[in-house]
Order: structure tokens, then sequence, then C-alpha cells
């Protein structure tokens, strides 16, 4: 009999306990139906999200991204064009997840390796795809400058010069950039127009000046001084005959009188005087025969 009680008892005990776990959890449910979900109450705006969005266009990727788009604007060239010619994913990095390289657009879609197999780390040179032809002279480039400009080293090496001991960055200190020759040298006369440097010295190899019949005798006249100053001078006809005329085309020529003036004397005076400069004396100061007054 008491094992029969002791049984009764705990069911009673268990339906007890059960009664007041579902009425505590009742009242809890109640307390809470007054308390917030959140801090802020924000109106939902379903209306917003009724319609598909349509691709960002340039200036709206600008918006977010003002630097880029600046960059792309001035320095672009033949990458301004639409983000998405790039970019397919947007905003589709996490960080916890990482992926980054991942998601980029990678140069080979479109570049099928346009510097040859030897040359395949773009972004050594081309930091920014989004200023691809702003290079900065870095040692990556310069020991790749004759894989693309071999006659310009072929030069500097078979012609030495003060060009040949400078390395390529000091001149062109960006990629891309032509300097002007008076950014180190000083022009030969004054109103000398910078394009006139260029008709007389290779850059490369210029020490292997040329020139054409039109050269201004004044360019000559900066290295030598004292002929230039002797030619200005002089009554004779030479005077009004420019440099380049007969020292022609190839700088140090020398030339033979005979090239301009064949044979002005007798075959007789020629034997007796074989050299010209025996009696004319100086090519850029002849002497000038005075007329003399008549009685």
């Amino acid at each position: 009999m008491k094992g029969v009680n002791v049984c009764k008892r705990k069911k009673i005990w268990l339906i007890v306990a059960a009664q007041v776990a579902v009425l505590v959890l009742a009242m809890a449910a109640i307390a809470g139906e007054g308390k917030k979900l959140a801090t802020v109450e924000i109106p939902r705006t379903p209306e917003l999200y009724a319609t598909t969005p349509q691709p960002l266009t340039v200036t709206q990727c600008g918006q977010c991204h003002p630097g880029i788009f600046a960059n792309i604007k001035n320095d672009g060239t033949r990458h301004q064009f639409a983000c998405q010619k790039c970019h397919t994913s947007f905003h589709s990095y996490n960080p916890k997840r990482g992926g980054w390289d991942e998601i980029m657009p990678k140069c080979a879609t479109c570049h099928t390796e346009p510097h040859g197999k030897s040359i395949t780390d773009c972004l050594s040179c081309h930091s920014n795809p989004h200023t691809p032809k702003k290079v900065a002279m870095n040692t990556r480039l310069l020991n790749a400058c004759p894989t693309c400009h071999a006659k310009p080293a072929e030069q500097l090496a078979k012609f030495p010069s003060k060009h040949s001991i400078l390395g390529c960055q000091r001149c062109h200190t960006s990629h891309g950039y032509i300097p002007t020759c008076f950014n180190c040298h000083k022009p030969h006369y004054e109103g000398q127009p910078i394009s006139a440097c260029t008709k007389c010295h290779s850059v490369h190899m210029p020490k292997q000046v040329t020139y054409d019949k039109e050269t201004p005798a004044a360019a000559c006249g900066a290295c030598h001084v004292k002929v230039y100053a002797k030619w200005q001078k002089t009554p004779s006809k030479h005077g009004k005959v420019n440099c380049a005329v007969c020292h022609q085309s190839k700088h140090r020529y020398i030339p033979k009188c005979t090239d301009c003036h064949g044979t002005p004397h007798k075959q007789s005076i020629l034997a007796k005087f074989p050299n010209c400069l025996s009696c004319h004396i100086d090519v850029h100061d002849l002497p000038v025969k005075k007329a003399t007054a008549k009685p």
C-alpha cells in the first residue's frame, strides 16, 4: 500500500511542476509583449523595392569611388569605358572569407602578353589599372627597357657619349615621358627653338652630328667661337655663306676649295701654288682686294 501511495504522490508532483512551468512561461510571454525588439523605429517602405534596379552608370560608380573616377577621367586613356567591362562582380568582397584577388579583374582577360612571355607581371609596372599609362620608372621597368626599346639601347652602346652612362630614368622620369633637351642643356644661341636640337643631334647618339644646309651658323658658333667671330666680321664673300653649305651634312667635314671653286686659276699657277691657302690664307676671313683710286 505504501508503494502505491508513493507512486501517486510522485505523479501529483510531476503534474504540479508541469503546470507551474507552463504558468511561468505564459507570464514571461505576457510580460514580453510590451518590450521593443529594436532601439529605433523605422517605418517599412516596401515600395522602394518594387522595381528591379538598372546597372549602375559610370557617374554613379564615381559617387562612391571619386578617386578612381578622377584617375580614369584624367589618365585612363584606353581604359575609359564602363566599369562593368572589367568588374563583373560588385561589392562581393567578404573580409572574413577573404578572396580579394579572386574577384578582381584579370589583365589576361583582355591583354595577351603584350610585352612578350618574359614580362607578365603586369602590376609590377602598371600598379594602378585605372591609370595604365602612368608607369613609374621602378627597377622592374628599367630592367625591361631594352625589351621594347631595342634601337635606343643599341645606339647608346654603339656610339658612346655622356648619355650612354646615364640610366633611362635620368631623362625619362616616367614611362612614355619625352623630355626636352633644355631640361639639361642650354640652347646654342638666343632664341633657338627646341625643335632645332634633334635636327643635328640624335638623342641616343648625340655625337653623331648631322645637319642640313639651312642650319643657322649661330648653332655652329656655340662651339666654334673663335672661327664664328672671325667669320662674322669678314668682308669677303665667304661671310655670306652659311657654315653648313661648305661643311656639308656631316660634322667635322672639311671641304676642299675645289668643291665650290673648281679651277679658278691657270694650270701654271695651280702647279706653283697647289695649296690655295698659300695665298688666300684663311677661308673664314679671306684677304680682300681693295679698290685703288684712279689717278
